[in-house]
């Protein structure tokens, strides 16, 4: 299970050494507060080799936090998964800052659902299913004179119009009967809906209750006349209510509700299953199923390099210093953090087995993380005030590589300090 390894408690002010970045005239801009990070490997730091630090700023006090990817399938950017809003990276020889982006996949569906995407709100990674359990079809409704004196909508989810023009017999005027499609939430009609519009088209067809029975629509005629008009039937929208279960990433935590989307629609509804989550729709039926799966992008957006680093060169130990304001400022209340390393980053979906897999994080096996309290305050910590001490030659570092690659992304010490410099 993963948990907390400490809380930042004590208050000291730690200095760093190194490379800055720099400001306009060549001088650096001095942040109000920064973050920093010191982490020690067992053995030389690999400039191919890839090192992170995962932060997830959503201030939810640790309900989720970031965490390696540990195996396939869903891979996502190829190292960390969980909540992560920003991460720095090492790597070639250079610290660079990013803001995470959630990636959004429909991996399996069945029925009507045809694609996702969107831009969801929050960072939280995991594994989101869906089930129809109702359909609520559009209102239809007539307007104009004519035959048709009232029409029911039986199954039809495609949003839109017909319009049609009847004679003095209550038969179709030639030419004159059209299918409008909506502005959303309508699709092109099938071969047999439009088989039967061309035959009303084609005129001298006398209007029954089954005339549109293709198109899921009932008319009531009138009996006695007047029978001659021009006559517009309205389909509204349908609306899907879904049934939805997300399994988060970082904890395995299952939370579930109700939510809708719009049939033959990519507009989400004021009730999506995730706020932000796009959901393609066809025609749909109860019982219908997807999974989409929100994992962190691989295309992150690069904020730039932080405020001072040092590169390692030879030695095992990484070091940055990090604007607070780069991490979202004074909303940030409280945030997780969790040091990820890997030799590569990997994408193959075959690839299922962690043993398959040489990377490390805190606790023994990468998915702890530690709880800074207002990080606003002058605060530090170290490994050696962890509840649970990161120590050498953790299991998810088994897969295949030599002792030294190992070493080389084997955390083994950390501290974490933050400090107001103005």
């Amino acid at each position: 299970m993963a948990r907390y390894l400490a809380v930042l408690l004590a208050a000291i002010t730690v200095g760093s050494a190194g490379c800055a970045r720099m400001g306009e005239g060549g001088t650096p801009p001095i942040p109000e507060a920064v973050l920093d990070i010191y982490v020690r490997m067992a053995g030389p730091v690999r400039d191919n080799f890839y090192y992170y630090v995962a932060f997830d700023t959503d201030n939810d006090m640790g309900a989720d936090f970031p965490v390696p990817v540990a195996a396939g399938p869903y891979w996502g950017n190829g190292w960390g998964t969980g909540s992560i809003t920003y991460f720095l990276e090492y790597h070639n020889g250079q610290y660079n800052l990013f803001s995470a982006n959630l990636n959004v996949t429909l991996r399996e569906a069945t029925g009507g659902f045809r694609s996702a995407g969107g831009t969801v709100q929050g960072h939280d990674t995991g594994v989101l299913r869906l089930t129809v359990a109702n359909v609520q079809l559009g209102q239809a409704t007539v307007t104009g004179g004519g035959a048709i004196i009232a029409v029911t909508n039986d199954a039809s989810q495609n949003a839109g119009t017909i319009t049609l023009e009847t004679d003095a017999a209550g038969k179709t005027v030639a030419g004159s009967v059209h299918f409008t499609p909506a502005a959303d939430g309508s699709r092109p009609l099938t071969a047999a809906e439009q088989a039967q519009l061309d035959a009303l088209n084609a005129g001298g067809v006398q209007l029954a209750a089954d005339s549109l029975d293709e198109l899921g629509i009932t008319l009531t005629i009138s009996p006695t006349g007047p029978w001659a008009g021009v006559q517009t039937i309205t389909i509204q929208p349908a609306v899907a209510q879904v049934d939805w279960t997300f399994t988060a990433a970082s904890t395995g935590a299952v939370s579930n509700g109700t939510g809708t989307l719009n049939c033959n629609s990519t507009t989400p509804t004021a009730n999506p299953p995730i706020p932000g989550l796009e959901v393609g729709c066809g025609d749909m039926s109860v019982g219908d199923t997807a999974t989409v799966v929100l994992q962190i992008s691989e295309a992150a957006t690069l904020i730039g390099q932080p405020f001072d680093y040092t590169v390692p060169a030879d030695s095992s130990v990484l070091r940055a210093s990090i604007d607070l304001n780069d991490l979202g400022g004074h909303q940030v209340s409280n945030l997780s953090i969790n040091f990820i390393t890997t030799t590569e980053l990997i994408f193959d979906p075959t690839v299922v087995d962690p043993n398959q897999h040489v990377y490390d994080g805190l606790g023994p096996l990468g998915n702890d993380a530690i709880l800074v309290y207002d990080p606003w305050e002058f605060r530090a910590i170290s490994n050696s005030d962890a509840f649970v001490k990161e120590q050498a030659n953790d299991t998810t570092l088994e897969g295949p590589a030599t002792e030294d690659e190992k070493k080389a992304v084997d955390i083994v010490d950390w501290s974490i300090t933050t400090r107001r410099l103005r």
